[in-house]
């Protein structure tokens, strides 16, 4: 595959981020920052049955937070919460499909620490 394209196809994402935005009722929502780089991630789930239905993250963000963001809240709808928990950091940098640097792999993960804890404070008080 062309790199070149495949950045240009990262930007779009970035500036035109899929399910960026609210939720009118989440079944949980929980705030992921990174304190490095000031990094902030709302991540908002609605959870039917054990499923993702729809996942929708807003927040003050780098590029690389918000694409990693818009591209695993695609991802994981229609995901059982257990497969969620399968989910880590090379999934989610396979998902990206970017070379960074280590202090970046912390802005493409940002959102996988938004799911797990998303999954745990759900977890807790549905049980």
């Amino acid at each position: 595959m062309d790199s070149g394209i495949y950045k240009e196809e990262l930007m779009d994402v970035y500036k035109n981020p899929q399910n960026r935005g609210k939720l009118d009722d989440p079944s949980v929502a929980v705030l992921e920052r990174n304190p490095m780089c000031g990094d902030e991630i709302n991540l908002q789930l609605s959870i039917k049955d054990g499923i993702i239905e729809d996942a929708r993250f807003d927040g003050s963000a780098c590029a690389v937070s918000i694409i990693s963001s818009a591209l695993v809240t695609d991802e994981i709808k229609g995901k059982t919460l257990d497969e969620l928990k399968t989910y880590d950091r090379r999934k989610v940098l396979d998902l990206v499909g970017l070379n960074l640097s280590t202090s970046r792999v912390k802005c493409a993960t940002l959102i996988l620490s938004a799911v797990q804890s998303a999954i745990k404070k759900y977890e807790s008080t549905n049980k």
